[in-house]
């Protein structure tokens, strides 16, 4: 399967062989070994890039969730024979500003023999590695793709603010439009970071107009760096203010027909959770419930 799913990625099985680390001749052999214990054909190799036939593609799509299932499978093995209790949680950066740390806090209160483990990864890599067992819990961006397998609660809301450099043009601003900010220098995440339902560049598209990107940032703290140095200007959730950044105006955008928000989300995969997770949810639910101020976007950052 492994042998297959890197010809199908590849279309090309000297590529394959490559990135397999083994000789081509073998490699093809394996294909037609899979092929004759299946009894159907799953490579179109007529044309001079390989091709993946109809059933050829069925059977990538459940090869893949095989392998994923078998990594599983080895991952929680591995992780319960370790003595020591643990639970990995992983998260945007964002999340640090004050929501996870809270719940670290009240957590370490209530089960001060578990060791938390943190993880900081985009949303899709956080998906990515859940499904394969790395980590237990996830706070992800609350629109990020992820199957009908995961569970999830908000665990805050927040507004989304400009950032600019306080010795800039825009810094003396009490508002700022979108379209004006469009015309400044501009840092966001790589396109393929841009996942919450908020997305950066959706709310540029749905004022008619695009900015200019100059630099791109994949962790928040980085791009508030950048804006920091003079590079240009960039949308965060309103808890980076609690980070109080050097040489950084946070400008609240002006109002426009739809507010939008930026929800963070936990999620988990129920079947994957063992004690220690179970407990954490738990926690985070009555903590959230009992701050009702982290799912207000327009109460005080504290």
């Amino acid at each position: 399967m492994r042998h297959f799913v890197a010809v199908a990625e590849e279309c090309h099985f000297g590529r394959a062989a490559a990135r397999l680390n083994m000789a081509q001749p073998p490699l093809s052999q394996s294909i037609q070994r899979l092929e004759a214990e299946l009894g159907v054909s799953l490579l179109d190799r007529s044309r001079r890039a390989v091709e993946l036939t109809t059933a050829g593609q069925v059977f990538l799509k459940e090869a893949r969730r095989t392998l994923l299932q078998a990594e599983l499978a080895r991952t929680l093995a591995c992780r319960a024979a370790v003595k020591v209790p643990e639970l990995r949680i992983s998260f945007i950066g964002p999340a640090l500003y004050r929501v996870l740390t809270g719940m670290l806090l009240r957590f370490r209160e209530e089960q001060p023999g578990i060791e938390v483990r943190l993880f900081e990864h985009p949303s899709p890599d956080q998906i990515t590695g859940m499904m394969k067992g790395q980590f237990d819990i996830g706070i992800v961006s609350s629109g990020a793709a992820r199957s009908e397998d995961f569970e999830s609660i908000v665990v805050e809301r927040t507004k989304f603010f400009a950032i600019v450099p306080a010795d800039g043009p825009l810094a003396d601003r009490t508002h700022i439009s979108l379209t004006e900010l469009a015309r400044h220098p501009f840092i966001l995440p790589p396109n393929s970071q841009r996942v919450h339902a908020s997305d950066l560049m959706v709310l540029f598209k749905n004022e008619g107009v695009m900015p200019h990107v100059v630099q791109e940032a994949t962790q928040t703290n980085t791009t508030i760096s950048l804006v920091a140095a003079g590079l240009g200007c960039s949308l965060v959730s309103s808890t980076a203010m609690l980070t109080a950044p050097k040489n950084v105006r946070f400008i609240p955008l002006e109002p426009g027909p739809v507010t939008v928000y930026r929800d963070l989300a936990m999620i988990w995969l129920p079947y994957h959770l063992n004690e220690h997770g179970t407990a954490f949810i738990a926690m985070a639910k009555s903590y959230v419930a009992d701050k009702p101020h982290l799912l207000d976007p327009d109460a005080p950052m504290t």
